[in-house]
């Protein structure tokens, strides 16, 4: 039946021809070309027959990966009439896939979103993820943003707009305020760079795309977006994106034409942001121009536009560029329009007179800052204003303004104002003064803490006042004050300056104790130098024998503080037990080579050490320390032994 087209004539003609000797030999290898071709065409006439299976010579599957022109349909209605089995195939696998999209919606809802995603997934591989409704896509973006799954928000961005779609006004509204709410903003920009002029002109998207520019650092991405933004229906305060921009861009020009453009319509917020772009384009004159045109324009409205801190940006911006005398003109101006100056506006000045090194100027910002009685006073910004004084040398000024804080109920001196005027006293060695804080301390009901007492301490071993001193530390201890590993080192100074070893090392010896922590190496090599500098060498080693015996390794330093005390003690094995410590033990104590030379040489000068002085140069080469060489020929050659 196959073959019934064929004439039987030919046929029979073929065979008979076949049935010939001389033809014999080519029998078999023709009839398996006349069944192949016969088989082929039979199968392409066959195949003909069933729409769907074959395309190009390529064939297909419904729902198995074959993507055929009927199974690409949106099912929308806006195509025309396709063939009669593709029109069968959408009507039978349309309702599976909506009730495959409904049972994804409710997983969603149901905050079962790795389920829902995995069948997403599923069907994706499949081929079947063209006929999905934006309703969907917008769940999955939403549930994927509350999860911080951002990679899966810019998959399903990219399947809408494979497919076509035009997502809606609210859609993209509610997912740029959840991407920007959760600092997504990388992601916020991914939406813009796979849909791009798409998005409508809203300011609501449009703002958080700007925004989003802003905060990962691309302002010439927010500045392309500007202009689409101004499309939107924007009112007078949305333009303060636009100086928000021009700032990050530190474009004063474009800045300067909107705030023309806007007029008298223009905010304080707007004016500050033009004022900050010429501060950051270092135009400090420019922005102080804008200053006075802004007071022009207040002329003629009745809300103020220029504030505080419009004339607190510009003096900063004097300031840095180091022109002091117009910081001065701005405050004159500020003062002129009525405007207190804060806090910020005097810090900024006395910093500009500091670094100008015009400390009659600073004075004149102490005194108007005092002079002003109605005026509250910050315990924080006059401490501030302390420190600034002291930095600049400007002791007295700095105890005058104390003075005044003390008479203001505002603006009581602290703890941190007691601390940094006591450590300037103490360094101008004025330690009566230093005391006379105290008392004043103590009549403002406060204790002075461990480092007002370290302070202290400091100033007596100035001083040498071991009495004074010591009654400090006990009175602090008694008080309740629990103090440092610095006031140990101060307190061992003192003992030291004042040649109270023995007092020192009983302290040390007992601290653990009495105050709940161990002295480390730098409080026992203290201890040691303080014996060394009277040539105490005994005591020295015991603060060394305490310190081994308390389990603290010498470290480098310890170790070069006492070995040179030795030699000049000339304690030979005490400095062979140095340099075997430092040289031979599992983890090498580094020591000047110089040091060990030195005491190499002295060892060798004093005479009958020569056994001594051998080994010491036997560790100094084991430990790869050159010996030199003058030191060298006191010894007998080992290559000659």
């Amino acid at each position: 039946m196959a073959a019934s087209w064929i004439p039987s004539t030919f046929i029979s003609q073929v065979a008979g021809l076949l049935e010939k000797a001389q033809f014999t030999t080519l029998t078999h290898e023709f009839m398996v070309v006349v069944v192949f071709f016969v088989s082929f065409i039979t199968w392409r006439h066959f195949s003909r027959s069933k729409p769907g299976y074959v395309r190009g010579g390529k064939a297909t599957f419904p729902g198995r990966g074959g993507k055929t022109k009927a199974m690409r349909m949106r099912f929308d209605g806006s195509r025309n009439a396709e063939s009669l089995v593709s029109r069968q195939m959408a009507s039978e696998f349309l309702p599976q896939a909506r009730a495959t999209e409904q049972q994804m919606l409710k997983h969603l809802e149901n905050r079962e979103f790795t389920r829902a995603l995995n069948m997403y997934r599923m069907l994706e591989r499949n081929g079947r993820d063209w006929h999905f409704s934006a309703d969907l896509y917008s769940a999955f973006i939403q549930s994927a943003v509350r999860v911080g799954k951002v990679d899966v928000v810019d998959r399903m961005l990219r399947a809408m707009k494979r497919s076509g779609m035009t997502p809606s006004l609210q859609f993209w509204q509610t997912t740029l305020k959840m991407l920007s709410s959760r600092r997504h903003f990388s992601t916020c920009l991914a939406t813009h760079s796979v849909f791009g002029s798409l998005m409508p002109a809203d300011k609501i998207i449009y703002s958080c795309l700007i925004n989003a520019a802003l905060e990962v650092g691309e302002p010439d991405r927010a500045a392309a977006m500007l202009e689409r933004y101004g499309e939107a229906d924007i009112d007078i305060r949305d333009h303060v994106l636009f100086f928000r921009t021009y700032v990050a861009l530190k474009d004063v020009d474009s800045a300067e034409t909107m705030l023309r453009k806007l007029g008298e319509n223009i905010t304080t917020l707007m004016l500050n942001l033009l004022l900050l772009a010429c501060i950051n384009a270092r135009q400090p004159q420019r922005a102080f121009d804008f200053l006075l045109d802004a007071h022009r324009i207040e002329e003629g409205v009745a809300e103020k536009i220029v504030d505080v801190v419009s004339y607190n940006t510009v003096v900063k911006g004097f300031a840095q560029v180091g022109q002091p005398a117009e910081c001065f003109e701005c405050l004159h101006q500020m003062l002129s329009q009525k405007l207190e100056p804060d806090d910020i506006t005097f810090g900024t000045l006395l910093d500009a007179c500091i670094l100008d090194n015009d400390m009659g100027a600073a004075h004149q910002i102490v005194n108007r800052l005092m002079g002003i009685a109605h005026r509250p006073m910050d315990t924080v910004m006059c401490t501030l204003f302390i420190k600034g004084l002291v930095r600049a040398n400007c002791l007295p000024k700095a105890l005058e303004l104390y003075d005044e804080m003390k008479r203001r109920e505002d603006a009581r001196p602290d703890i941190v104002t007691y601390s940094v005027l006591t450590k300037a006293l103490v360094d101008q060695h004025d330690l009566d003064r230093a005391l006379q804080l105290v008392e004043d301390m103590n009549a403002a009901g406060q204790s002075p803490d461990d480092i007002i007492v370290t302070h202290l301490l400091e100033g007596c071993r100035h001083a040498g006042n071991h009495v004074l001193g010591k009654r400090l530390f006990v009175d602090m201890v008694a008080s309740g004050v629990k103090p440092s590993e610095f006031t140990l080192i101060t307190m061992l100074k003192l003992h030291g300056r004042c040649g109270a070893h023995k007092e020192a090392f009983n302290l040390v010896a007992g601290w653990r104790g009495q105050h709940g922590f161990a002295p480390s190496v730098i409080h026992y090599t203290c201890l040691m130098s303080g014996c060394l500098r009277t040539k105490n060498y005994d005591q020295a080693w015991a603060a060394y024998e305490l310190m081994r015996t308390n389990g603290v390794a010498p470290d480098g330093t310890a170790i070069a503080t006492l070995l040179p005390g030795m030699v000049a003690a000339q304690q030979w094995g005490r400095v062979l037990a140095l340099a075997q410590h430092a040289l031979m033990a599992p983890t090498p104590v580094a020591v000047p080579p110089e040091t060990l030379n030195n005491a190499l040489s002295q060892m060798l000068a004093v005479g009958g050490n020569t056994a001594q002085g051998e080994q010491l140069r036997a560790m100094m080469q084991s430990a790869g320390i050159a010996v030199t060489a003058r030191i060298s020929r006191h010894l007998p050659d080992p290559i000659s032994q």
